[in-house]
Parts: structure tokens; sequence; C-alpha cells
């Protein structure tokens, strides 16, 4: 079975290939059966076109239906998929080249399957990665190279003008399979480059944004509330008795315990303000446009969410916050500063609470 070197494991990357799916699937199904209902008005009906139509319809139909349900992985719909249309497309190739190429009809061309060359191999290095796609993609164009060879020298229907057909239909494919190849390595080294920048900048555990990123927002959001003239205020909290739970439930629990927690967070807060793992069991909420009794009032609806959450392993858990504005001439440390003093003022006066520090 094939590993993971042969696909995408970029979950942005995965997720573009899915909507794309969803459009693309209807309509090809859609254009299959009209196709199918035209043929089956013409007196004399094609086997190999009702065929090959009617199993794009089908593989693609069912394909779609599993799509929708979401109960298979994407990676063996876009595999049974790629199988379907090669597998058509070859059958058509060998059709075009052996049997109608030069004939009456066909003098100098090779009929409708040209036209789904370039999406046949676009669809192979859309599905596999790199080195895997080229050779994938060269093995496939072997497979059609081989009915041209048989044309170019056995074919009783071999002319100069189905020669010039094939010789250009096998170099602009040649040329499609290597621009696609190099595409691909641009938009591979795009994504490393995109996978770095966010593991620079995101919690490997809790997949927020880490103290580096949160520092950089805060010093960002400082500067605008400067140059817009409103107010910023941040907040910084954490789990009361953690060290408890590490050590009653285990590291393991502790850290599903902080993934719960940023879940909670995240579906709370949303893209109202920025949050992110400070350190430890710290976090850092940053809320421009607010004032100190604003985001006091705020945290405490967060500390109530909190508090009345049951935690997965360990129940019930509370956290105390230190809220603190920004004042002129403030820089980030001693906003920090500040937000921290009260976060030690909450903890030493009973946990649970928030704590604001006007100066």
């Amino acid at each position: 079975m094939m590993n993971d070197e042969f696909f995408y494991e970029d979950n942005r990357f995965t997720q573009i290939k899915r909507r794309i799916y969803m459009i693309l699937l209807p309509l090809f199904i859609l254009g299959f059966s009209f196709i199918l209902y035209l043929l089956s008005s013409e007196s004399a009906l094609d086997t190999i076109n009702v065929i090959t139509f009617s199993i794009l319809c089908i593989g693609l139909s069912i394909a779609y239906f599993f799509l929708l349900l979401k109960k298979i992985k994407f990676r063996y719909i876009e595999l049974a998929t790629c199988t379907i249309g090669i597998s058509v497309f070859l059958l058509r190739m060998y059709r075009a080249i052996l049997f109608t190429l030069g004939t009456d009809d066909y003098l100098y061309n090779l009929g409708t399957v040209t036209y789904w060359a370039s999406l046949v191999f676009l669809i192979l290095f859309f599905t596999f990665r790199g080195n895997k796609a080229l050779i994938i993609s060269l093995i496939i164009y072997s497979l059609i190279l081989a009915p041209g060879l048989y044309h170019f020298f056995v074919s009783p229907y071999r002319t100069e003008n189905t020669l010039d057909t094939l010789i250009q239909f096998y170099i602009s494919s040649i040329g499609t399979i290597v621009m696609l190849y190099y595409l691909q390595k641009i938009i591979e080294i795009y994504l490393q480059a995109e996978s770095a920048h966010q593991s620079a900048n995101t919690d490997y555990l809790t997949k927020l944004p880490n103290r580096r990123k949160m520092d950089l927002l805060l010093n960002e959001q400082i500067a605008a509330s400067r140059a817009n003239f409103f107010p910023l205020t941040i907040s910084l909290f954490d789990v009361d008795y953690f060290k408890k739970v590490n050590d009653t439930y285990g590291h393991d629990v502790g850290d599903s315990v902080l993934v719960e927690l940023s879940d909670l967070l995240t579906a709370y807060i949303g893209q109202k303000f920025d949050v992110g793992r400070w350190g430890g069991e710290e976090f850092l909420l940053v809320c421009p446009g607010k004032n100190l009794k604003e985001i006091h009032e705020y945290g405490e609806n967060i500390r109530k969410v909190i508090e009345e959450h049951p935690f997965r392993f360990v129940g019930k858990l509370t956290c105390s916050f230190g809220v603190a504005e920004l004042l002129s001439g403030d820089l980030a440390k001693e906003l920090l500063k500040r937000a921290d003093q009260a976060l030690y003022q909450a903890k030493e006066s009973g946990k649970n609470q928030i704590i604001a520090k006007a100066n």
C-alpha cells in the first residue's frame, strides 16, 4: 500500500483540494450524463462511448457521495477518482490511435479524447507529490506512447498528417508533464515555507499562537493604539492548581487539559481578540479597542465559562486573571508587568478571580 511519501500531508492543501472536488465532480457528472443522453438519441450507438461515459458517471457519482459523507479519508476518494479518469482516458486513447486515427472521420486528429490529456496529468500531479507524481505520469505517458509507436511503424492508416498529429500530441504531453513537475516544486517550496512560518509562530501542543507570535502581536497593537488613539487592554491568566493536576494525573493529562482549555478559549473568543499560550499553563489575551472595565467584564465571562466546563479526566478547573490597560509611555514590558502583578494578586487572594491593575 502507498505510504505518506506519495501524498501531500498539508491539511490546508487537502481542504483546498476537497473544495475543488466538491465543485468539479457535480459538473463532470452532469456533463457526462448529458453526453450519454445525446448518445442515446443517436440511431447507431457507439458502444465504447456509452461504456466509458457510463463508467465516469457512475464512478464519479459514488466518489461524490462518499465525499459528502466525509466518512472516508479524502486520499481514497482522490485515488478512486484518479483511477477512474486514467482508465477511461487510456481506453479512449488506445481506441483513437489504433482504430480511428487516419480513417475517414479522423484524417487529421485524435478526436475529443485529446481535450482531456492535460487534465489527466494535472490530476496526477494534484494527487501525488514530487518524484512519485513524475514517475506515475511518465508511466501513463509510456502507455499512451505504445499505440503511437504501433501507428508509426505498423498501421495501414499511417500518413504524414497522422504522424504530424501524433508527434505534436506527444511533444505537448511531455511538455505538460515537465511544466507540472516544476510547478509542483514551486508549490512544495511555498508549502514548506508556510509550514516553517506556522511552526515558528504556533505552540506545538495547543496550536494557539506561541509566546513569540503573541509578543509580535502585542507590539503591533501597541503601535496601532498609539497611532489611532484607541485603548488597548491585555489579560494574563493561568490554570489554578495546575501543578496538582500534573502530580495527581500525570503530564499527559496535564497536556490534555491545556489542549481542551485552548479549544474552549478559541470557541468562545473566536476572531474577536488574540489569545495565545504565553508559557506553561499561562495564556495571554490581547484586546485592542477595549478599556480596563470592558475587559474586566469580558474576562469574568471567560472565567465562568472555564469554571463551568467539565474537563475530561480531571473534572472542574478554574483560572485566575490579571488585567492591565496600556498607559501613555508604556512599552510592552511595562504593560505585561502590570498584568503579571495583577495575576499574582489574584492568585494570592484566593484564585479563580480577576484583578485589574490601573497603574
